[in-house]
């Protein structure tokens, strides 16, 4: 079903039409884009990918809340979260479960 403000030919267009179709206003005028349709992230790669992530968080979440507490300390230096700091790396030093990374020698 279509949702439009305005008539198509109006230079003020805006809307979408049944999910496929959407029309915007932009600085240089209207623009009609399709919608990406979503897709199965199967491949091994992205699965070796999630399966890294599953395993980064269950690290992160059986931390000590000493060694919680370093992470924190370090996200507050680098203006970032602690999830986002150990994930960085944990990325780094290249992890293999189910071990941590080790905390940067910056705040020790």
């Amino acid at each position: 079903m279509a949702k439009i403000l305005n008539p198509l030919q109006s230079l003020a267009a805006s809307g979408s039409i049944a999910g496929g179709l959407t029309f915007r206003q932009t600085k240089r005028g209207s623009v009609a884009t399709t919608t990406p349709k979503p897709y199965l992230q199967t491949s091994p790669a992205q699965l070796a990918n999630q399966q890294i992530m599953l395993d980064a968080r269950a690290a992160f979440l059986t931390l000590s809340v000493t060694d919680a507490g370093l992470w924190q300390s370090l996200a507050l230096t680098r203006k970032r979260s602690a999830w986002s700091c150990f994930f960085a790396e944990y990325h780094y030093q290249n992890i293999q479960t189910p071990n941590a990374p080790l905390i940067p020698e910056t705040i020790l």
